[in-house]
């Protein structure tokens, strides 16, 4: 179980840049691929082509000035550039995922809780624990549906035939006991794992100017393609969006902010509530694409948001989509860091039976 968990944290890159995952060599993989230009090269084309406009014909107008691309994410790179950098002898992480499924009648809700543990000194131990995953009812007419189908205690979700069977196996509709693993310091990888396979070390050692941190990209992007990838550096840019929701110090984290803020791809769509109830800044890295509403049904047009803390540009959560008409945009699954998430200073205290790895 703590296994197929550990397998799941490194799958979180399902959302990966938003969601979306570059497609391999072997074509397996469901990413799509995004063109990247940056914004300052075409402020600049369009001020020279201005100017020399403004030179040879005098009833020209005067050229307009480029406004900057996504004030919002640079401003919020500007507030986290200025605070303070915090750090524990370990990292705590806590994920929460949730996914929708069909059960045949109506949807349900996933839920599972995944903690990590991880020491600032490889020499002790770090800790993950991990829940069965639990369902609920997705509204209240889907509560309505399941109480009338006798409101069984286990569900067999409807799935498609190419699913892993792991995948499809029945969920109980309750919280189920964590499983627990005790592990050594150095297999203490944070993070997602799409970008690269990270320790704290790793994570200190990125710079936090830009041409460091864009030669620090193109080291993780040959890890990227040794894993059979063949998407150029350009394409692979907006999974740096994916380090924001790792425990970075404020002024890395600000300079990836504002290499995001140039790219094509990146949207801001103002305020809005994660999955957690939480106040988020809405935006995007990638583009949009297609998912199913629920396991097992026909895809649909979707998109996926990433949810960034407003005061320290922490990604709060990523969330997939699908437009419902009258009922609203249907959450179809998100990956969201609890309020827990942070550094803390006290060794944690495995249960007894976590098992020693």
């Amino acid at each position: 179980m703590v296994a197929r968990a550990h397998a799941r944290l490194a799958a979180h890159a399902r959302l990966a840049g938003d969601g979306e995952r570059s497609r391999p060599a072997t074509g397996r993989s469901r990413t799509r691929v995004w063109v990247w230009a940056l914004s300052s090269a075409v402020a600049t084309a369009a001020i020279v082509i201005a100017a020399t406009l403004v030179a040879n014909l005098v009833s020209a107008p005067a050229p307009v000035l480029v406004q900057p691309r996504n004030n919002e994410l640079l401003d919020l790179a500007d507030r986290v550039a200025r605070l303070p950098e915090r750090k524990g002898a370990y990292w705590r992480e806590v994920i929460i995922t949730g996914e929708r499924i069909s059960a045949g009648g109506y949807d349900l809700l996933t839920r599972q809780r995944i903690e990590r543990t991880a020491p600032l000194d490889s020499a002790e131990r770090s800790m993950l624990q991990t829940s069965v995953p639990s369902a609920l009812p997705a509204s209240a007419p889907d509560e309505r549906a399941w109480r009338a189908a006798g409101a069984p205690a286990r569900i067999k979700p409807r799935c498609p035939k190419d699913n892993p069977a792991d995948e499809c196996r029945p969920i109980r509709i309750a919280d189920q006991p964590q499983g627990c693993e005790w592990r050594d310091g150095d297999d203490a990888r944070v993070g997602d794992h799409s970008v690269a396979d990270l320790t704290l070390a790793d994570l200190a050692a990125i710079p936090a100017d830009r041409n460091g941190l864009l030669a620090k990209l193109r080291d993780f992007h040959r890890i990227w393609q040794s894993r059979g990838f063949e998407q150029p550096f350009e394409e692979f840019l907006p999974l740096a969006g994916n380090l924001l929701s790792m425990p970075i110090r404020p002024q890395l984290r600000a300079a990836i902010l504002r290499l995001l803020a140039e790219l094509p791809g990146t949207k801001v769509y103002g305020t809005a509530a994660d999955p957690l109830g939480r106040q988020a800044l809405s935006v995007t890295f990638t583009r949009d694409s297609e998912q199913p509403q629920s396991r097992g049904s026909k895809s649909l047009p979707a998109y996926t948001r990433t949810l960034l803390d407003m005061e320290t540009g922490t990604t709060l959560a990523r969330a997939s989509y699908v437009p419902s008409g009258s009922r609203g945009d249907i959450l179809t699954y998100y990956s969201a860091q609890a309020p827990e998430t942070g550094w803390i200073a006290s060794r944690p205290i495995p249960p007894k039976s976590c098992k020693v790895r």
